[in-house]
């Protein structure tokens, strides 16, 4: 299966949390808002609580990562996962890998910052251009 490419903004939609009428009710009681929250339960909760969620024939977790977070890779992934420590580590780098993608992210108001440096490197390159095909024609 081809994973879905993200960019930054998607990242960002997808480690929000969710509307309070699409929260994961776990067996134990808690509720689940995002990712990282996912990531801390899975951490803490007790097996029978992951194999209540978790059977052969059906994988909540991945149902709700897929039907409300909208990440179709880590429900896929989570699907592979049979123990609550896999499903941990899998998550856990999902994350990871959001954040950093969220951090390369790079808005437009930021892109101005560097419109004066490159003006200033195209300036000088040119100069400099210049001033290297004087030198090589005055030594011809």
């Amino acid at each position: 299966m081809v994973k879905k490419i993200l960019f930054p903004e998607d990242a960002g939609l997808i480690l929000m949390d969710v509307v309070p009428k699409h929260y994961f009710n776990l067996h134990m009681g808690a509720s689940i808002r995002n990712l990282q929250e996912l990531a801390d339960a899975l951490e803490i909760m007790d097996e029978n609580t992951f194999k209540h969620h978790v059977t052969k024939d059906r994988n909540d977790f991945s149902n709700w990562v897929r039907d409300v977070i909208y990440d179709m890779d880590l429900s896929r992934d989570l699907l592979k996962a049979k123990t609550r420590e896999e499903a941990l580590k899998t998550v856990r780098k999902r994350i990871e890998g959001l954040d950093k993608l969220q951090r390369s992210y790079c808005p437009k108001e930021q892109l101005k910052c560097g419109v004066r440096e490159f003006f200033c490197g195209l300036i000088i390159g040119i100069i400099l251009g210049l001033i290297i095909a004087a030198i090589r024609a005055g030594l011809s």
